[in-house]
């Protein structure tokens, strides 16, 4: 409904007004005491719905994972501390929380899922995916594709049930060839860190129910209908070699997803130097980060980003040489 000083004056907000005044009457009498009501403890279901043109998109909160300060290389605990105090938020000690978020698209024509979570890999705080798909009414058999960012554990593990089966029976999977080639390189990773060993074991494992229904991207464009994998700034090499962003494009509107561009909310938007232990090439990884963010400020494309506070969507602005982070506001009508 819409609200105006014209309705109030003519008192249509106030209907059953001398209803009200009646029970408030009543509660003059002397009320019986309560025991405290208990508590819920945990958050409602992670599932946020908003529309890009056409598209219908839902985010799927997979849980948080506190990430220790020593996984920013170049980490200033005295910065870092102000920059959280600017944003209203408590300053980190030694930890850092981040979000896990994925995506799923409803085009009218295709259901599409981006990314897809821990399973049951990383702790108590994550795993939630599944729930919170089911919860949003999105059934695993209607899903057609299935696009990765990367085959990181945090985003390929939620694809494959622990039987091994596919979680997805009817989706093709899509990835980029040099991200699947990496970790299909048993030379290379047999020599590798231990990290490598455990994430090209899982994106085996999390990947092998689908070898029929396989596609491996190697160049910029379509990948399906409204959405494309693009190269600068969007396939963000640096974190892993085949580290892909998705632009979906529908009605005029644009929004970016961009993977693992940004871990950490508070910090990386006013320091984009600030790279993560994870990211193969760091200077190639915080070159990308600046050159996207130069990119989806200056054309003011909205993005969605695998750890940014959930739902993961917002805009970025330039700010002094930096960038600052604009979380978008809630979408009531789709």
């Amino acid at each position: 409904m819409t609200l105006s000083r014209r309705e109030l004056l003519k008192g249509s907000l106030l209907t059953g007004g001398a209803g009200l005044v009646a029970s408030m009457a009543s509660l003059s009498v002397p009320m019986p005491g309560f025991a405290a009501a208990p508590k819920a403890g945990v958050q409602t279901t992670g599932a946020y719905r908003f529309s890009v043109g056409n598209f219908e998109i839902t985010a799927l909160l997979d849980g948080y994972i506190d990430a220790g300060s020593d996984l920013i290389p170049n980490y200033d605990p005295q910065e870092a501390a102000q920059l959280y105090r600017d944003q209203y938020r408590t300053p980190p000690v030694d930890k850092i929380r981040v979000p896990i978020n994925s995506f799923v698209v409803n085009t009218g024509e295709k259901i599409i899922l981006i990314d897809s979570g821990t399973a049951d890999n990383m702790g108590p705080t994550l795993g939630q995916f599944t729930e919170n798909l089911k919860a949003a009414g999105i059934t695993p058999e209607s899903v057609d594709a299935i696009l990765l960012t990367h085959m990181h554990v945090d985003h390929i593990s939620g694809i494959t049930s622990k039987e091994g089966k596919a979680h997805f029976p009817n989706a093709e999977l899509i990835v980029h060839k040099n991200d699947w080639d990496f970790w299909h390189d048993d030379a290379y990773i047999s020599k590798a860190s231990d990290f490598l060993k455990t994430n090209s074991a899982n994106a085996k494992a999390m990947s092998a129910p689908y070898a029929k229904r396989l596609t491996l991207i190697d160049k910029d464009g379509e990948v399906l209908p409204g959405i494309e994998a693009v190269a600068l700034p969007g396939h963000t090499p640096g974190h892993t070699p085949g580290h892909t962003g998705f632009v979906l494009r529908s009605e005029g509107q644009e929004v970016l997803i961009w993977g693992d561009l940004v871990h950490f909310t508070a910090l990386q938007f006013q320091h984009p130097e600030w790279s993560i232990a994870f990211d193969i090439d760091m200077q190639q990884a915080e070159q990308t980060r600046r050159r996207m963010l130069d990119w989806v400020s200056a054309d003011r494309v909205a993005v969605l980003g695998s750890h940014l506070e959930f739902p993961g969507l917002g805009h970025v602005a330039q700010d002094k040489g930096a960038y600052r982070y604009y979380q978008s506001s809630w979408q009531y009508q789709l």
